[in-house]
């Protein structure tokens, strides 16, 4: 899960100005784009993400921040690390269903109290229900959370094997830390699609991303669903790749850029973003890097390529 909500400042126009650089003059290539519908974004400025289409909505596209999903990884969340001040990727107050909103500094410390007694007793069913830790986020068998691994809660991601034995065993789920991957809104309602199925575009589906002044697209895979209201969120993989980084963060305060860490978060402050409906291979699921690579960047390559993308970002800024 999104690591507690970065606020997003996206300023569309300079992104726009920024990009165009990339167009050779007297070279103009058509976007061939049109606004499709409004994302709720509760991290956005403005409280929506407009999102653009292709005529045959082959193609989504929106630029947005990218804050970062741990879920996947082999040290996502601790229970003795709580807040990841050590080796864990995530702050476990993300794994759970109230994510800790609204407590002060003794409710957090009582949360984690709790939340390490309910494991040293063996998740005794009344602990656990008042731990708040979401089984959509923390698998569970037999009423409780996996056993641990290497010290680390199994976390899932809604990308996995097909037909998975074990809900357990984290191998089944796409890897934060290998798999480049973003995360899109999920259904608002039992019966109410989101915007982004409306349009076929799921879990599994082919990607591309780029950071303004970049001339080196990031191919990856739509590997999580999160908040229905929310929009912008990369797998580390994905995030490291965008910003640079050549080693995996030390625990969650790097990943938030916090202590001795400051200015080095993996939080992505603008990316275009497109998508493509329908791509995914739901027999053998896009889960590896090099799968990733191959068939997105054919995708992106039919579908216009780099110049193509930044004529859209900059229609997009205007």
């Amino acid at each position: 899960m999104s690591d507690c909500h970065f606020a997003k400042t996206v300023r569309r126009a300079a992104i726009g100005c920024s990009l165009l650089f990339a167009v050779a003059a007297g070279h103009a290539v058509e976007c061939g784009m049109a606004p499709a519908f409004k994302q709720p974004d509760g991290n956005a400025k403005t409280g929506f993400t407009p999102v653009w289409s292709d005529r045959d909505a082959k193609a989504l596209f929106f630029i947005e921040a990218l804050n970062v999903n741990t879920d996947g990884t082999r040290r996502s969340y601790s229970v003795d690390d709580f807040w990841g001040e050590e080796k864990a990727l995530n702050n476990l107050c993300n794994a759970m269903s109230d994510a800790c909103a609204g407590l002060d500094k003794e409710g957090l410390r009582l949360r984690r109290l709790l939340t390490q007694k309910a494991f040293a007793a063996g998740w005794p069913a009344d602990l656990t229900a008042q731990t708040k830790i979401s089984p959509a986020i923390i698998p569970f068998v037999a009423g409780k959370p996996c056993p641990p691994v290497d010290g680390f809660l199994v976390s899932a991601t809604a990308l996995h094997k097909p037909n998975v034995a074990d809900a357990c065993d984290i191998g089944n789920y796409a890897d934060a830390l290998v798999t480049p991957a973003l995360v899109l809104p999920k259904n608002p309602g039992k019966n109410t699609l989101s915007e982004f199925a409306k349009r076929n575009a799921k879990v599994g589906d082919l990607a591309v991303a780029l950071v303004p002044g970049s001339s080196a697209p990031v191919f990856a895979v739509v590997g999580d669903t999160g908040p229905a209201k929310e929009l912008g969120e990369g797998s580390v993989a994905l995030n490291g790749k965008l910003l640079g980084k050549n080693a995996p963060p030390a625990n969650y305060q790097e990943v938030r850029g916090k202590g001795k860490y400051k200015g080095k978060a993996w939080t992505v402050p603008q990316a275009m973003v497109l998508i493509f409906p329908a791509s995914r291979d739901s027999a053998d699921p896009y889960m590896t890097p090099e799968r990733i690579d191959a068939a997105a960047k054919q995708r992106f390559d039919d579908w216009g390529g780099l110049e193509r993308l930044t004529a859209c970002a900059a229609d997009y800024g205007r």
